[in-house]
């Protein structure tokens, strides 16, 4: 029977939009590509989720991957506008509070920079939805290694087998099935939200 329901943030709950951000900011499209691939779309991205390297350095070694020209408003983009860079979801609120209406616990398992989690989650409206939540760059690793996984279900006492984990990274929801938890890959809302009454129907 699933009693628990894990959700991750990025894309699941909450719209991932840097590209957004920098369209906004006025930059033509090379530039906001190059800036991408220097910051979300390069190796350097998964340092800021996992926590374990300095914030300043991590940022310095994205730096470096920047074009010249572009290096002004690649550090306007962090100091200034990376605040913007994720949004909830209209629905993401709704859905949790039906969930904890009807008995299910909710969780948030998220690979998420530390510093960029206090900033957004101040207008995440659906935590007061959530009993726990655990932060990768908090906890110093992340999806997929299994021990992420197992640092939610040990704190908060949670039995794989009553799990089901939401992610729209395929890998990531396979880092839970290895534990034992039910996973469903998120493709969009009303995708996950049918899949997932399935699962809750089945576990009953």
């Amino acid at each position: 029977m699933i009693k628990n329901i894990i959700f991750d943030i990025g894309n699941v709950l909450a719209s991932f939009r840097p590209k957004a951000v920098l369209e906004e900011m006025g930059l033509e499209e090379a530039e906001v590509n190059a800036i991408l691939s220097a910051t979300v779309r390069g190796p350097y991205w998964r340092e800021l989720d996992r926590g374990v390297m300095e914030e300043a350095d991590v940022i310095a070694a994205m730096r470096e991957c920047v074009p010249h020209p572009y290096l002004a408003d690649f550090d306007h983009f962090f100091a200034e506008e990376t605040g913007k860079i994720v949004q909830s979801f209209p629905y993401a609120a709704d859905w949790l509070k039906d969930l904890k209406e009807r008995g299910y616990r909710v969780y948030l398992l998220s690979n998420y920079p530390a510093r960029l989690f206090e900033i957004h989650s101040q207008h995440f409206t659906f935590l007061r939805y959530t009993d726990g939540k655990i932060v990768s760059g908090y906890v110093k690793c992340i999806k997929p290694d299994e021990r992420i996984y197992r640092c939610l279900l040990e704190t908060y006492s949670l039995n794989p087998q009553e799990c089901v984990f939401l992610d729209d990274l395929a890998e990531n929801v396979e880092g839970a099935e290895r534990l034992g938890i039910h996973g469903i890959w998120f493709r969009g809302y009303e995708d996950a939200s049918v899949k997932l009454e399935k699962v809750l129907a089945k576990t009953e």
